[in-house]
């Protein structure tokens, strides 16, 4: 047993350091790109937020949105019916900013995400309207966005070989709780996968030339998708362009969530990309079985044999190593996002008790993983903001369920009486 757990663990040493090379080469991006500065393009340019909902913040998040240091630019606000709680919210702001802006009622999905449905609806309203806009940009409402996200995000789009941008979300644990940080830490991993050439766009924070856009056919792929950011991700590949990581469009979301809807928000998440990205799916399940296996079964493996007195020290020395290398890379991560972030104003990241969570809770987000590739594995059905979906293929979902319009009124009578009043919410996408 000593020599499988030592085999084992060699192996993840060897998974480690790759591991955390990726996150080095994650943090010397970040850090040539946040302080060069190239020619900027500044084509005119449409941001495209579908809204459901009131999450936490979401009044500043919007401001955000039309307050942006960008010469020429309008945004477009979707929400599935009037009936939204955050529909009477939108009106007020838009009506109050000065920014071209407009609304736009989309109605309910059929065969499609409700997301992804908004998109193409405030497409089409684009498309009947106007025609001199060069640059789409989508973003999500539970993000808190710097002045500068606009210009960063599009700027590299006037390198033709540039097919897609794209930020991130760094999830900020408002509460300290042991949840909101194991979602932090889950989310952020994905970091490592970004860079000069990205190996996926986020929905929440990507932007495209029109032209591009069109090109590639996104909208027609869109149509009987849920994921709208994996399905322009396969489209940019394919096309043989690249999707580039703004450093600069990083973007903060609040975390105040349950440990049940941690779990429901990361299976859901590895659930999408078991039918969009099988390729990543599988690459998850057998890094996340074998840390498991290696990880935790070699610990009790070190605890049980020196429970009986047999030596054990080159396992316990190889996940010494194991989790040391895990821990600095978390690290890392984190003191990048927290520079990161700065310019978006003060957040609470960067406290040595946070900041030094994410190195610590490494092995149990592996847990959290295991978790979720397990339930991924059972079934391809997912609740997404009250709407239950079965994703049959990357072009076929199945609406399973969804709320009445009764409910809908009724949370939106519910939210004219709280508005105003600070809520949070659980994770969005």
């Amino acid at each position: 047993m000593n020599t499988f757990f030592t085999f084992l663990g060699s192996i993840l040493l060897i998974q480690s350091i790759f591991a955390l090379a990726g996150v080095l080469r994650f943090a010397r991006y970040c850090h040539r790109t946040r302080f060069s500065r190239t020619s900027r393009y500044q084509s005119k340019a449409i941001v495209i937020v579908p809204c459901k909902g009131i999450e936490h913040d979401f009044e500043e998040n919007v401001r955000a949105f039309l307050t942006q240091d960008y010469r020429d630019y309008e945004v477009i606000f979707v929400t599935e019916s009037e009936a939204d709680p955050a529909h009477g919210v939108l009106a007020r702001l838009v009506k109050q900013s000065r920014r071209a802006s407009w609304m736009v009622i989309a109605g309910e999905a059929d065969g499609r995400g409700q997301k992804v449905h908004n998109l193409i609806a405030a497409l089409d309203m684009l498309d009947s309207i106007d025609r001199r806009a060069e640059a789409l940009v989508f973003a999500d409402s539970d993000g808190r966005v710097s002045r500068e996200w606009l210009s960063e995000l599009v700027a590299p789009l006037g390198d033709k070989q540039v097919g897609a941008t794209t930020g991130f979300r760094w999830y900020v644990p408002v509460s300290g709780s042991v949840a909101s940080l194991l979602l932090s830490v889950w989310n952020a991993s994905a970091l490592s996968l970004l860079g000069e050439r990205s190996g996926l766009a986020w929905g929440g924070s990507m932007a495209i030339r029109r032209e591009n856009f069109e090109k590639i056919e996104i909208k027609k792929r869109w149509q009987g998708a849920v994921s709208d950011d994996y399905v322009l991700t396969a489209a940019v590949r394919e096309a043989k362009q690249r999707i580039k990581f703004v450093p600069q469009s990083l973007v903060a979301s609040n975390s105040n969530v349950t440990l049940d809807e941690v779990l429901e928000f990361t299976t859901r998440q590895i659930r999408i990309t078991r039918v969009y990205s099988p390729r990543v799916w599988k690459l998850t399940c057998f890094s996340q079985v074998l840390f498991n296996l290696s990880f935790w079964g070699g610990l009790l493996w070190v605890i049980a044999s020196n429970a009986v007195g047999i030596s054990s020290s080159t396992v316990s020395n190889l996940l010494t190593t194991i989790f040391l290398l895990g821990a600095m890379g978390g690290l890392i991560r984190a003191m990048v996002a927290t520079g990161l972030l700065a310019a978006n104003g003060p957040n609470r990241i960067g406290s040595p008790k946070r900041l030094w969570a994410y190195a610590l809770l490494i092995p149990v987000v592996s847990l959290v993983y295991l978790y979720n590739v397990v339930a991924s594995i059972r079934t391809t059905r997912i609740v997404w903001r009250e709407i239950a979906y079965d994703l049959l293929s990357p072009s076929e979902t199945s609406i399973l369920h969804r709320p009445t319009q009764s409910n809908a009124r009724t949370a939106a009578q519910s939210s004219k009486k709280k508005e105003g009043s600070v809520r949070s919410s659980s994770p969005k996408r």
